[in-house]
């Protein structure tokens, strides 16, 4: 616990500062780090990770595209979208031809597991850097994080002190419904208090029900890819993906949840922003 502990404060440290200064580089190449460790730790859990015609351009891209972002200007915000989503369909084409033309050596079951895992992570990151260019964007990227550990440390501490009903003991045998109920309540507290501390702070202009709406669906969210996240490490026989945050394992034990959310809220803020 004291490693965790100690972990985890580390990563405020480190995380706060690329945050409050997000609208410099800084931010993205953290973003093309953690997309970078993502699919390195996703492609060794399901063993793609040698085979490098398949990583290698993967690896390349998962950099890429969050860096590139920095420099897309806002009326293309769209048009970078699309061709984000043209990249993943350019690299499903590329991995169908290494699955045919491997002549076997390379199972097509695992180009799905790779291509799944590419764009879950990609899609993520380059959701998660076009939310800081969104209104107000640097209050909605922080929105992100308060959901997504917010719920996750709630639903530990009810599921700990009040859980008595298993989740989905086949996949994660310490969920309990009582956490999850908890986890997802305090979300959305904690969504509308930041949006009130933002209010203080600031002159943007809160909707309380987009808040309240964001911490429901994006807690749900947030369990859903922690749950998916350890059904694929039980289903290939390993503990953690990482070893990289001593106490949590590696990025995507720690991440997997805000990668879960940050498409989610990039619709929402669309649709319905929190901020203005």
């Amino acid at each position: 616990m004291k490693t965790r502990t100690i972990t985890a404060v580390i990563l405020v440290a480190i995380a706060l500062p690329v945050l409050i200064f997000s609208q410099y580089i800084v931010y993205p190449i953290a973003l093309s780090l953690l997309s970078l460790g993502a699919i390195f730790e996703l492609y060794r859990v399901i063993g793609v990770d040698r085979r490098w015609l398949v990583s290698v351009p993967a690896y390349v891209i998962s950099v890429s595209l969050p860096l590139i972002s920095y420099f897309i200007p806002g009326e293309m915000r769209i048009v970078y979208l699309l061709s984000v989503a043209g990249v993943v369909f350019a690299y499903l084409l590329y991995l169908m031809c290494i699955s045919v033309f491997s002549r076997g050596a390379v199972a097509f079951s695992k180009i799905g597991e790779a291509f799944v895992s590419f764009t879950y992570a990609v899609i993520s990151l380059t959701s998660l850097s076009t939310l800081r260019y969104c209104d107000e964007g640097m209050f909605t990227v922080m929105l992100v994080f308060f959901a997504a550990w917010g719920s996750d440390v709630m639903a530990y501490f009810v599921g700990s002190m009040f859980g008595k009903h298993k989740l989905i003991p086949e996949i994660s045998p310490k969920k309990t419904v009582e956490g999850s109920i908890g986890g997802v309540v305090f979300a959305v507290v904690l969504c509308m208090a930041y949006g009130f501390v933002v209010s203080l702070i600031s002159d943007a202009e809160v909707n309380y029900i987009s808040l309240a709406l964001s911490g429901f669906v994006l807690s749900i969210i947030s369990q859903v890819g922690d749950l998916v996240a350890s059904l694929i490490k039980r289903e290939n026989g390993v503990k953690d993906y990482g070893n990289l945050l001593p106490g949590h394992g590696g990025v995507m034990d720690r991440f997997d949840s805000v990668f879960a959310v940050a498409t989610p809220l990039l619709i929402i803020c669309l649709v319905f922003p929190p901020f203005k």
